[in-house]
């Protein structure tokens, strides 16, 4: 393969990994702020006893510290959700890695 050929699929490929990774940052973030608003407007006494400092981690210490679900199906389903996109977040993160690694070689090879 030629250096040019190479090159060309490296940076193909980053545009393609950083592109999903951003897609699934930002889909986190919707998640976070719909589960946000959903405890918010269905369980107000629950959101209300949280300092301003624990609602700003409050998310990620709900989503993956605890199984409280205060008896709302919403809850849960967003629960599941949010870790289905961090799983997959790491997974095109451990693709993106590969995919370095392999074209790289790929590089080395062709120079």
């Amino acid at each position: 393969m030629s250096t040019t050929a190479a090159h060309t699929l490296f940076w193909g490929g980053s545009v393609l990994w950083i592109a999903l990774w951003g897609v699934f940052v930002v889909r986190l973030v919707w998640l976070d702020s719909r589960l946000r608003a959903h405890v918010a407007a269905h369980h107000v006494h629950h959101w209300r006893r949280l300092t301003l400092t624990e609602r700003l981690t409050w998310s990620s210490r709900f989503v993956f510290g605890s199984k409280e679900n205060y008896g709302d199906p919403g809850v849960a389903e967003r629960r599941r959700e949010m870790l289905t996109v961090f799983f997959d977040l790491l997974l095109v993160t451990a693709g993106a890695i590969v995919w370095f690694v392999i074209a790289a070689a790929i590089a080395t090879e062709a120079s």
